[in-house]
């Protein structure tokens, strides 16, 4: 009786094939998305202090819009000011030669696998950006950051059995600062992997959650909705290694210190006029196409016999509710939350 092995011949499988994708993208409920119709313009910036301070009082209290009668109302104005936003072109293109189309088996499709690439990496590089933004504790005042602590009197939502480590008064301090930063109650609460599930386990939200339904939670086991925040876990992950390296995955969401990270924040639900936010992320259209978002194009390279794929979007990631000095005044960044 003749071999298995010739009988058979190995033939590629038609239904697996194995590729490491991120599941989910989070950047642009972070920073959501605002278009823009040119590469390069202005915004208007109206003061806070003109809409944000009460009238002067006078003479027992009474303020100074008092107006008496024959008299004419007490007069103000306000100030205006501009920012910049620049959006610039990020790129990336793949060869896909003829005769890898004409060899390939079933169920490869060079040309998709090619485009799925491009755009895995363009989305993981916008991810990227916000990541690096909103976690670098240089962008916020002093009273809009805290550092958990460690040890058997530390603060990290990890010490469960502190007494001190109390993740709600955190999240009440950080819902605190942003109302008093920009008058907005922030809606919104991004965690990293590391922090949403070191949260999950923390006795005082495993006691709050006992009695929800799964339906409620997310996949950490956090409340889709803590606080009268919406939840958005950060599950991203990217390669450390160099280039020619075996793989090395570590966790995208990270403050710039390198520990998980937690931020409070305020996102309006549609960017509009006379509105604030706790940024944006800038997009204007493709050059070419006028397409927003990533773009793909595709051209013959009949030189080369085959075909040029290239995806591209144009952005700019900036933080829009910030004090004089630039610092972000609509989040609360809280990192070593893990330690």
């Amino acid at each position: 009786m003749p071999a298995i092995a010739q009988v058979h011949i190995d033939q590629a499988l038609t239904n697996l094939s194995v590729m490491y994708r991120n599941g989910a993208y989070v950047a642009d409920q972070v920073l959501p998305i605002l278009p823009v119709s040119k590469r390069s313009d202005k915004y208007f910036v109206y003061r806070k202090e003109d809409f944000l301070s009460p009238s002067p009082t006078g003479t027992g209290g009474v303020p100074a819009s008092l107006r008496r009668p024959g008299t004419e109302a007490a007069e103000i104005d306000y100030g205006l000011s501009t920012q910049n936003y620049f959006a610039e072109e990020y790129a990336y293109r793949g060869f896909v030669s003829d005769a890898e189309v004409a060899a390939a088996d079933n169920p490869l499709q060079p040309d998709m696998d090619q485009t799925i690439q491009l755009t895995e990496r363009l989305l993981l590089d916008n991810e990227g950006m916000v990541a690096t933004l909103v976690g670098k504790r240089g962008n916020y005042p002093s009273s809009n950051k805290a550092a958990l602590t460690t040890g058997g009197a530390g603060t990290s939502w990890a010490s469960y059995s502190s007494t001190n480590s109390l993740p709600f008064n955190d999240i009440k301090n950080g819902k605190l600062a942003v109302i008093r930063g920009i008058a907005r109650e922030p809606n919104a609460f991004l965690l990293s992997v590391d922090a949403a599930r070191t949260l999950a386990d923390h006795p005082n939200v495993k006691d709050l959650v006992k009695y929800t339904h799964q339906d409620a939670l997310t996949v950490s086991g956090l409340p889709k909705v803590m606080r009268g925040l919406t939840v958005i876990e950060g599950t991203t992950q990217k390669n450390t290694a160099a280039e020619g390296l075996a793989y090395s995955g570590s966790n995208l969401w990270q403050a710039d210190d390198g520990s998980a990270m937690a931020l409070i924040f305020y996102r309006p639900t549609t960017p509009s006029l006379r509105a604030v936010s706790f940024g944006y992320t800038f997009e204007a259209p493709d050059d070419a196409t006028g397409a927003r978002g990533l773009a793909v194009r595709r051209w013959r390279e009949e030189k080369r016999k085959g075909t040029m794929i290239e995806a591209a979007f144009l952005r700019d990631w900036r933080l829009i509710a910030v004090d004089g000095s630039g610092l972000a005044l609509g989040g609360y960044l809280l990192t070593s939350v893990t330690a």
